[in-house]
């Protein structure tokens, strides 16, 4: 066998590109659960996540997953799906998840029980590494107006961790929101969160990034998911006046995550406003009544609330709580790659530094 041919769906969560591989993957993948699946995949068919995220196929700020049908038998899944991107595998993606369950909806692939008009919810639960995870869908009976589902519950790692950069010194937090996030409010005289800027808050998320990564005084890992470890990413927060925190429309904030080595996200990041919302609440600053709206880089927009309080996690370490996103997603189209396997620049792709 020369070559092998992978099918993908693609779609945007609110900007953010999702490409879903739904076919071209070994008919039976070793492994018990997901997380040995992804492993497995890992270890011998990494040349896929390569060949359709990585140039000249993808782009470096591409995001993707596998999706399979469930494993773990004992969660009642829907469907299972892996997470990944041009730099490796995450074990939670909110727009992807957004992604996902807007396309199993709108492609039929659900239970036909399941299916239900608004203003009724449609209840559809993703298993992932990290366990299961349960969402809730609009549907009027042609597209899927939104989805939201509940995060895998926040903690702050780290308080106040003070970073010199080449902007002045940043003073943020380290949170778990389904990966390691440093989450820092920064001024827009100093770094305005728009496009035309985006070059700008790439590198300096890149600086962050690589100067949080050499303090070795910061041991960043999850106790309740060892796989877990390392910071994920930087959340740039330009803050919004919000007078009045009921209202569901006005916005909070404009955020954006850098991500990766240099991946900016265009979408607000549900994992990421999950984690700012999780810790504006565990610091006192955010009631479980209010209503938390974070803008993306391009205008798209997030809505978060507080649903669960009271929680421990990290080895029942740190207060938590469980924080529900809710966004929107468009299947765009679908894609047929070949992959040949004599093609050496195809077959892992590559990454032009920027």
């Amino acid at each position: 066998m020369n070559s092998i041919s992978v099918t993908t769906l693609e779609t945007h969560t609110c900007g953010e590109p999702f490409r879903i591989v739904i076919n071209g993957l070994p008919k039976n993948i070793p492994g018990i659960t997901l997380l040995e699946k992804r492993n497995y995949l890992q270890k011998n068919y990494d040349f896929i996540r390569n060949s359709l995220m990585r140039e000249p196929r993808g782009h470096y700020d591409m995001f993707g997953g596998y999706l399979l049908d469930p494993i773990d038998k004992n969660l009642n899944a829907d469907a299972s799906i892996i997470f990944f991107n041009p730099d490796g595998y995450t074990d939670q993606c909110g727009h992807g998840m957004i992604s996902v369950v807007t396309t199993l909806i709108e492609k039929g692939w659900i239970n036909k029980s399941k299916y239900k008009l608004k203003p009724e919810l449609m209840e559809i639960k993703l298993e992932t590494t990290v366990g299961e995870i349960l969402t809730k869908a609009c549907w009027n009976g042609r597209n899927v107006e939104f989805v939201s589902f509940e995060n895998t519950p926040v903690f702050i790692l780290y308080e106040n961790i003070k970073v010199n950069t080449s902007k002045g010194e940043l003073n943020g937090d380290i949170v778990f929101n389904g990966a390691f996030n440093y989450f820092t409010e920064i001024d827009e005289n100093v770094l305005q969160i728009k496009p035309e800027n985006a070059s700008d808050i790439m590198n300096l998320g890149f600086e962050v990034k690589q100067i949080i990564k050499n303090m070795n005084n910061l041991k960043i890992y999850n106790k309740d998911f060892p796989q877990i470890k390392g910071l994920h990413g930087v959340d740039f927060v330009n803050i919004r006046n919000k007078p009045d925190k009921s209202n569901t429309q006005m916005v909070n904030q404009k955020s954006c995550l850098v991500l990766g080595v240099k991946q900016v996200d265009r979408s607000p990041c549900g994992s990421g406003t999950a984690g700012r919302t999780g810790l504006l609440y565990l610091k006192g600053k955010h009631n479980k009544d209010d209503y938390f709206v974070n803008e993306s880089l391009i205008g798209s927009i997030f809505h978060a609330k507080v649903t669960e309080t009271g929680l421990k996690a990290n080895n029942l370490e740190k207060d938590a709580c469980i924080v529900r996103i809710e966004g929107s997603a468009n299947i765009l189209g679908s894609s047929t790659w070949d992959i040949d396997f004599n093609d050496k620049i195809g077959l892992n792709g590559f990454i032009v530094s920027r």
